[in-house]
């Protein structure tokens, strides 16, 4: 085992001790813990933070001026006033890394020095602590200097211990002499109870980092490790409570925490969640939590101890609100390194990239059924701003021979804030910067146009790894593309059509895919894109090309065309005159004003118009299995009346073409293929029967005088083509000779008499 009982304070943390004021107390019972001096219960208020991402700036909403992000020293302040002997703080990763322009210009060396100064237990490591490389994150650990894009970069030294139980490969620091990553860490409260933080991470963090930036790591099952290790600090009585910090998707991961299990705190997803006395794996009971992200929220769970029977009496999740966070004021310290920070940054950031937006780019949401989760928790969707980033992609990335690219993508992870303008309809250096952060490389690959339908199949990431928290993650593509899927189709065959430049994708056919690095290198799963080769790149980074591309063009709005629509028909013949429904997905943005009310089937020239629901609850948010299956905004069934006959010739079945148009634009084309098989009736008519059935085949007698007169020799002018009779129906060419004026007369004799024959019987009758 790696892990330490004990272990000395790192300089930073040491440093932060100093820093953090003691909360005075005129009564010692208001901090002993205990609710009552002789029942033995001792509170224990454990605050967690996740996903932070360099956010130790307070941020208002730009509407309403509600505080949305505490910030350092706001936090700072608060837990001053409200953290004594029993309390503690952890973090559950992603601290660092996607950070905003304030901390990110500055290699997020300003975030390491606020969390030090917050004096944190311990943290888990998350995978955006790697997103400079293993040797950057081992270099502040140990607060060394490390290369940086051909830069020598010196690093704060964090204060305090990272933890991944379930991650191997890392090794130890010859600096602080420990591993860089630790199985846990066992903090004593002040009443004696100790608790063990056992800290972890999901399984999929390699694929959520640029290829090769995880060799020689290895993530092993998070979910049996921390049970084990709970196990053993119970059994060994190393610990009284113990808590699981595990950078994952918190509410698919309670059940699955055992009996020796107290309370789970969690991340990743951004998404605040709060459970308070859930069933966990063995029918124990425990409550867990995440705060969402940026310090949108602090999590306090409460852990109820009573050291007469050493048992966790019970426990529950409080979150508390930034706006609360923030009434507090200010830690004096903590905003002096964040003004210091704003100071360095400012001249860079101030610096206007673009004047004329007058709208909002926003990255997709959603809402689960506790409420909404928050801006860009939508990864599951086509966005706005994700449309407009794929467009620059495609504007400004070029081939070796000049040759703009073909198509322009983007992972909606690598977009980190909303592109909204102020009133002055200006962009700074700074405000695009918090939307790409992470400074990737812009470069191109070329593949087949199969290999590029693959790459669209590969947005469902259920069926390729264990990226459960994010089962589906959606590209931004260039307007330049169009396609449907079929959701309820398996993997692999949901992609139903594609256009590209307004015709359909030639899967022989290659094409050039401009985007970042990070994805061309196959990156958040998506191997398609490396079948052609290497990457090739010109070392433009993407917040620079995307400026120029905002630069470059005026008055550029958002998108009111989706690109993608999920469409589900029936694929079995249906009959003639039938009534069938298509159901349609994704045919509105979750944000902006691209929000269809109506929506328009056409099938076989027939118009058909149902009502679109735009709620932005995604039902499979809510279940354990999964998050985001598809896009879930903008949904309609329109039932539709099949046409009454197949055409002519149609053969058994005849396909009967389908678009759809919303309230701005037909977003389904005829040449998309979209169709509906339709049954034909191919019954042959029953032939009319006759004394002496002619076969117009049988070639006329020569001797014959009454044969066709052009059978016979003749030296007349060859007969002029006689016109087709007005009902379509072909000309036979059949002589009209004596013999049918005979048969007319005698057909007329036989109904004479038959007539007569008629009225003599009702006149005897």
């Amino acid at each position: 085992m790696r892990s330490r009982l004990t272990r000395p304070l790192g300089l930073g943390a040491a440093a932060a001790l100093l820093l953090t004021p003691a909360v005075a107390s005129a009564d010692p019972a208001d901090t002993d813990g205990t609710t009552d001096a002789n029942d033995g219960i001792v509170e224990l208020n454990l605050f967690n933070l996740t996903d932070i991402h360099g956010h130790i700036e307070q941020e208002a909403n730009y509407k309403t001026g509600e505080i949305v992000e505490a910030g350092g020293s706001a936090l700072g302040c608060y837990l001053d006033a409200h953290r004594d002997g029993d309390s503690s703080l952890t973090l559950l990763g992603d601290n660092i890394g996607a950070s905003p322009f304030t901390a990110g210009v500055l290699y997020d060396n300003p975030t390491i020095e606020v969390l030090n100064a917050l004096n944190p237990v311990a943290s888990t490591i998350g995978n955006h602590e790697l997103d400079l490389g293993q040797e950057v994150f081992k270099a502040r650990v140990d607060g060394t200097s490390a290369d940086v894009n051909g830069e020598q970069i010196d690093f704060v030294q964090i204060g305090f211990p990272y933890l991944g139980a379930n991650v191997d490969g890392l090794g130890d620091s010859p600096v602080t002499g420990r591993p860089y990553l630790d199985d846990y860490e066992l903090w004593t409260s002040e009443s004696g109870v100790r608790v063990a933080f056992i800290g972890a991470i999901a399984e999929d963090v390699p694929y959520k980092l640029s290829p090769g930036t995880t060799d020689g790591m290895t993530f092993n099952d998070p979910i049996s490790k921390v049970n084990e290790l709970a196990a053993e600090l119970k059994e060994s009585d190393a610990a009284d409570v113990v808590i699981v910090m595990l950078d994952d998707d918190v509410k698919n991961n309670y059940p699955k925490m055992g009996k020796y299990v107290d309370g789970l705190m969690g991340g990743d997803t951004h998404v605040p969640y709060s459970f308070t006395m859930v069933d966990g794996a063995e029918g124990n009971k425990l409550s867990a939590t995440a705060s969402g992200s940026y310090i949108d929220n602090l999590s306090n769970l409460k852990v109820y101890y009573n050291t007469k029977t050493g048992e966790v009496e019970r426990s529950e999740v409080e979150l508390i609100p930034a706006a609360t966070l923030a009434e507090c004021g200010d830690n004096a310290d903590i905003k002096a390194i964040v003004d210091k920070a704003v100071a360095d940054a400012e001249e860079a950031g101030n610096k206007v990239v673009a004047d004329n937006i007058s709208d909002g780019f926003y990255r997709a949401t959603h809402e689960t059924a506790e409420g909404p989760a928050g801006p860009g928790s939508n990864r599951g969707h086509e966005s706005s701003l994700g449309d407009l980033a794929a467009d620059a992609m495609k504007d400004t990335i070029f081939t070796t021979d000049q040759k703009p690219v073909d198509i322009g993508i983007i992972n909606a992870g690598g977009l980190r804030d909303d592109l909204v303008p102020g009133d002055d309809k200006l962009f700074t250096y700074a405000e695009t910067y918090a939307v790409m952060p992470f400074s990737n490389e812009l470069g191109y690959v070329t593949i087949t146009g199969a290999e590029f339908k693959n790459a669209l199949e590969q947005q469902w990431k259920t069926d390729l790894n264990s990226q459960n928290s994010r089962p589906m993650l959606k590209l931004g593509i260039s307007s330049n593309v169009q396609y449907t899927y079929d959701p309820a189709r398996p993997y692999g065959e949901r992609i139903t059509s594609v256009l590209v430049d307004g015709e359909p994708l030639d899967e022989g056919r290659s094409y050039t895919i401009g985007s970042v690095t990070f994805l061309l290198a196959g990156g958040d799963s998506f191997p398609a894109l490396t079948t052609g080769g290497d990457y090739i790149t010109s070392g433009d980074l993407d917040r620079d090309k995307f400026n120029d591309y905002l630069q470059a063009n005026d008055n550029i709005s958002p998108r009111m065309q989706k690109s993608s629509i999920g469409v589900t028909v029936p694929t079995e013949p249906v009959a003639p005159s039938s009534s069938v429904n298509v159901t349609l997905r994704g045919l509105s943005f979750t944000e902006g004003p691209a929000i269809t009310e109506n929506v328009t089937v056409n099938v076989g020239g027939a118009d058909f118009t149902g009502e679109v629901d735009n709620s932005l609850v995604e039902p499979n948010a809510s279940t354990a299995d999964s998050v985001i299956t598809t896009d879930g905004a903008g949904q309609a069934e329109v039932a539709v009346t099949m046409p009454e006959q197949c055409p002519e010739g149609a053969g058994e079945v005849y396909n009967v073409p389908v678009t759809v148009s919303t309230d701005f634009a037909e977003v389904v084309a005829e040449n998309q293929g979209i169709v509906i098989p339709m049954a034909c009736d191919t019954t042959e008519p029953e032939p009319s029967v006759t004394d002496e059935p002619t076969d117009p085949t049988t070639p006329a007698d020569p001797t014959d005088p009454t044969s066709p007169a052009e059978d016979k020799p003749s030296t007349d002018p060859a007969p002029t083509a006689k016109p087709t009779p007005p009902n379509d129906m072909p000309n036979t060419g059949m002589s009209h000779g004596p013999e049918l004026v005979a048969m007319a007369a005698l057909l007329v004799l036989l109904g004479i008499a038959i007539t007569m024959v008629v009225r003599r019987h009702r006149m005897n009758g």
